[in-house]
C-alpha cells in the first residue's frame, strides 16, 4: 500500500507541473522507476533514459537486471558498508526476501548472531523474515554484477533454499543459475507462473513464464505451453509488444494451444498497432473448433471498440463458423453492443460482466449504480478462456470505467483523482481504444485549465497514433481562456474532419461552434444538457426571455452538477448579451457554485472572469453604437459573433450581418461582396428575421453584447 501511495504521489506531483526528465514514459512506468530509484538525485531520469522507447512506454517489461547507471553507482558507494562482502550482498539482493532461517543459512550463523554480520546491514529483519528494503541499492548491486557472478549467486541460493524447504523459491534460482537448458524445470515453472497469475502477481508470473520458454526444447509441446503462458502473462501486465512476439511464436506450432495463442495475438497486435487484424489466415475456414472462439470474440469486440463495423462483421462471421460450446460468447457479444451504445442484459458472474453492467447503468442514466456494480465482490474475476482478463489489464479497464462513471455523474474532481491514482499503477492507456488518453485530457482541462504531464505521458504511451478529438481539446482550452473565436475555429476544423469521437461519450464543447455532431454513447444528463444549450443558442429575440425561462426550468432535472453548471453558465452569458445583466449574474453565480461542487476548477475560473467583467464599470455612452448602428469607439472584434451566428445564418447572410454590425452602408456591403444593393437588402431582411432584430441599431447592439459576454 505504501508503494502504491508513493507512486500515486509521484504522478500527482508531475501532473501539477513539476519538472521531469523530458522523456516520454507511461505514467505507471515513470512511477515504478521513481519507486525503484527513491530519493537518489537524477537516478530516475538516468534510468528512464537507459530504457528503450517500448520499455519506457510500458509496451515491454523492464529489463532484468536493470541497466547500470552512474547515479546509483555513486549512491552505492555511500550506502554499502566498507566491510560488506560483495558476493554476500549480491546473494541477498537476488533473494530479495525470505525466512530468517534461510538468511542464517546464507550467512552461516545462528539467529542470535545475525545482527553482527556485515552483509546483513543492507537488509531489514522483522517477524522472522528478512527483506532487502533499499530498492535503489538492490537495483545497483544486481546491475553491477557480472553474468557469471549472478549465476553463482543463483546456484548458491538454490541450494540454501532447497535445504530450508522452500522448493518453489529454490526452483526459480535453479532455473536462473542453470548454464544450459533444463527441460525438467519447465512444468514446475509454468505451475508457479499460473499460481502467480491467479494471485494477480503479474510481474512474477511473466518472469516465470519467460524463464520456462528459455528452458523448453524448441518446437516441443512444452515449448508451445511456455510460449502461450509468456504471451498471456505479458498481455495481463499490459506488455503488449512482448505478448505479441510470444503469441506469434506460439501460433507457428501446431497443437491444442493454437486457438488461445491466436486470441492473445489478436489482442496484443491490436493494442500494439491500433489496428485489428483480419480473421483471414487466423481462423480456419472449415472445421474450426471451440478453441478459436476467444479469438473471434476478441476480434469482434476490439473492432466495435474502434468503430470498425466491417471488421467486426468479419470476425462475427468467423465466429459463426466455430463449432462446439463457447464460454463467454454472449458476454463478449454484449460488450460489442455496449460499445455501439445499445443497453444489454448479461447474466454472468465475472468481472467482465461487472464492467458491462456498470457502463450500461451509466448510459441508462444511473452512473452511481454503475459505480456500485464495480464495487461488488469478485468484480476482478475473469471471463472463461478470454485473453487479457487477469492482472493489470483488466484492472486498468475497470479503473477507466470507474473514472468515466464518476465523470458522467458530474464528479469531475473525484474522477481526476481516481485517474491520477490509476495512471500511476496500471496501463490505463490500453483499454477502450485508448479512451483514457482523451478522458485524462478532458479532466486536466476541466480541473487545471491545461493539458498536464499525466495526459502527455499517456498520449505517448499509446502504441498507435490516434487523436480523434484533439481539435475539441484545443477548443475547450481556448473557450476557458475567453477566446471564443479561436474555440469556434477549432470546432469548425473538427467538424470538417467528420466530427470524430471516442467510443464512449466524453464532455465536449457545444457552447459555441457548429450544431449537429453525432455524439458517442452518453448518459441522458449529457444529452439533455447538450440539447438545452443548443436551445439557448437558438433562442429568438422576440421570445428569448420565455425560451430561456423554459430552459432554466428543464435544467433542474439534470442530476450531473457539471452538466447543469454548463447550462447555467450559458444562460448567464446569453442573458447578459441580451441586455438582462441582473438575470445573467444570477445564472452565472449558480454556475460558479455548481462548478465548485463538481470540482471543475477551470470552468469555475471562466465563470469568475465573466462575473468580474460584468462588475466592471459600464462603457461610456460614446462607446455604444449610435442609432445608425455605428460605434464611435474603436470597432470591436466580431469573430465571437461569427462563431455564434454561423449555425443560424447562411454563409452569405453571415457576411452581410457582420458588415452591417460594423456599420457599413448597403452600397459598401454590395461592393465588398460583389453583389447588388437589392441582394444586400434581401439578405439583410433574412438576417433580421433569423436574429429577431428590427433594425441595424438592434443588430449592432446584439453584436456588441455578444462579443462582450460570450
Amino acid at each position: 500500500m505504501d508503494g502504491a501511495r508513493s507512486r500515486a504521489t509521484a504522478v500527482v506531483r508531475r501532473t501539477r507541473g513539476d519538472a521531469d526528465g523530458g522523456l516520454d514514459a507511461a505514467p505507471h512506468v515513470r512511477a515504478l522507476v521513481d519507486e525503484i530509484c527513491g530519493v537518489v538525485p537524477g537516478a530516475a531520469d538516468e534510468l528512464l533514459a537507459s530504457l528503450d522507447a517500448d520499455q519506457r512506454r510500458g509496451r515491454r517489461a523492464l529489463p532484468d537486471p536493470l541497466p547500470r547507471i552512474p547515479a546509483l553507482d555513486a549512491y552505492a558507494r555511500t550506502m554499502l558498508p566498507c566491510d560488506a562482502e560483495p558476493d554476500r550482498v549480491l546473494v541477498l539482493a537476488l533473494c530479495g526476501s525470505g525466512p530468517l532461517h534461510a538468511l542464517c543459512n546464507l550467512e552461516g550463523c545462528q539467529p542470535e548472531d545475525i545482527a553482527t554480520s556485515p552483509s546483513v546491514s543492507v537488509v531489514q529483519v522483522m517477524h522472522g523474515r528478512f527483506r532487502f528494503g533499499d530498492l535503489a541499492l538492490r537495483a545497483h548491486v544486481i546491475a553491477a554484477a557480472t553474468p557469471q557472478e549472478r549465476l553463482r549467486a543463483h546456484q548458491e541460493l538454490a541450494a540454501v533454499l532447497a535445504a530450508a524447504g522452500d522448493e518453489d523459491a529454490a526452483l526459480w534460482h535453479r532455473a536462473r543459475g542453470a548454464v544450459t537448458e533444463e527441460p525438467a524445470l519447465v512444468d514446475g515453472l509454468l505451475a508457479q507462473a499460473e499460481h502467480a497469475r491467479r494471485d494477480a502477481d503479474t510481474a512474477r508470473a511473466r518472469l516465470l513464464a519467460a524463464e520456462a520458454v528459455d528452458h523448453a526444447v524448441s518446437g516441443s509441446p512444452a515449448a508451445a505451453r511456455a510460449l502461450l503462458a509468456a504471451a498471456q502473462t505479458g498481455l495481463d501486465g499490459g506488455w503488449v509488444a512482448d505478448a505479441a512476439e510470444y503469441a506469434e511464436r506460439a501460433m507457428r506450432l501446431d497443437g491444442p494451444h493454437r486457438g488461445a495463442a491466436i486470441a492473445v495475438f489478436v489482442l496484443a497486435h491490436t493494442l500494439c498497432t491500433g489496428t485489428v487484424p483480419s480473421p483471414d489466415g487466423l481462423i480456419p475456414t472449415a472445421h474450426a473448433g471451440a478453441e478459436y472462439w476467444p479469438a473471434a470474440a476478441a476480434g469482434a469486440a476490439l473492432s466495435a471498440e474502434r468503430g470498425d463495423p466491417e471488421r467486426r462483421t468479419a470476425w462475427l462471421e468467423a465466429g459463426r463458423r466455430i463449432a462446439g460450446p463457447c464460454d463467454g460468447r454472449g458476454l463478449l457479444l454484449a460488450w460489442c453492443d455496449v460499445l455501439a451504445g445499445a443497453p444489454v442484459a448479461v447474466e454472468d458472474g465475472t468481472g467482465f460482466q461487472h464492467i458491462v453492467h456498470a457502463l450500461n447503468a451509466g448510459i441508462a442514466g444511473d452512473p452511481d449504480a454503475g459505480v456500485r456494480a464495480l464495487a461488488e465482490p469478485d468484480s476482478a474475476g475473469v471471463v472463461p478462456d478470454v485473453p487479457g482478463e487477469r492482472g493489470a489489464l483488466p484492472r486498468a479497464r475497470r479503473a477507466v470505467a470507474e473514472v468515466l462513471l464518476h465523470l458522467w455523474a458530474g464528479r469531475i474532481g473525484v474522477a481526476d483523482e481516481l485517474m491520477q491514482a490509476a495512471a500511476s499503477e496500471l496501463p490505463v492507456a490500453l483499454p477502450f481504444g485508448g479512451l483514457a488518453v482523451s478522458l485524462s485530457r478532458r479532466l486536466d482541462l476541466a480541473v487545471r485549465g491545461r493539458i498536464g504531464t499525466r495526459s502527455t505521458d499517456l498520449s505517448a504511451s499509446v502504441p498507435w497514433t490516434s487523436e480523434p478529438d484533439g481539435f475539441v481539446d484545443r477548443a475547450i482550452d481556448a473557450y476557458l481562456q475567453g477566446r471564443s473565436d479561436e474555440a469556434a475555429t477549432h470546432l469548425g476544423l473538427w467538424a470538417d474532419r467528420g466530427s470524430p469521437a471516442d467510443p464512449l461519450g466524453l464532455p465536449g464543447l457545444d457552447e459555441i461552434g457548429p450544431f449537429g455532431a453525432d455524439p458517442a454513447p452518453e448518459p441522458p444528463d449529457a444529452t439533455t444538457g447538450r440539447l438545452l444549450r443548443e436551445r439557448i443558442r437558438s433562442a429568438r429575440e422576440a421570445s428569448w426571455s420565455t425560451d430561456l425561462n423554459a430552459v432554466a426550468e428543464e435544467s433542474r432535472g439534470i442530476l450531473s452538477t457539471f452538466e447543469r453548471a454548463r447550462v447555467e453558465a450559458l444562460l448567464g452569458s446569453t442573458c447578459a448579451a441580451r441586455g438582462d445583466r441582473h438575470r445573467g449574474v444570477r445564472h452565472l453565480r449558480a454556475a460558479r457554485s455548481l462548478f465548485e461542487a463538481s470540482g471543475a476548477r477551470a470552468w469555475r475560473g471562466m465563470v469568475d472572469r465573466r462575473l468580474r467583467m460584468m462588475a466592471e464599470p459600464r462603457r461610456r455612452a460614446d462607446d455604444e453604437p449610435d442609432e445608425g448602428g455605428v460605434s464611435r469607439a474603436v470597432p470591436f472584434a466580431l469573430e465571437v459573433c461569427r462563431a455564434m451566428w454561423e449555425p443560424i445564418l447562411t454563409a452569405r447572410e453571415l457576411d452581410v450581418a457582420l458588415l452591417m454590425a460594423e456599420g457599413r452602408a448597403n452600397r459598401e456591403i454590395g461592393l465588398a461582396l460583389h453583389i447588388s444593393v437589392r441582394t444586400v437588402e434581401v439578405h439583410g431582411g433574412r438576417v433580421f428575421a433569423k436574429l429577431d432584430v428590427r433594425s441595424r441599431h438592434e443588430l449592432a447592439v446584439l453584436a456588441h453584447r455578444t462579443d462582450q459576454h460570450l
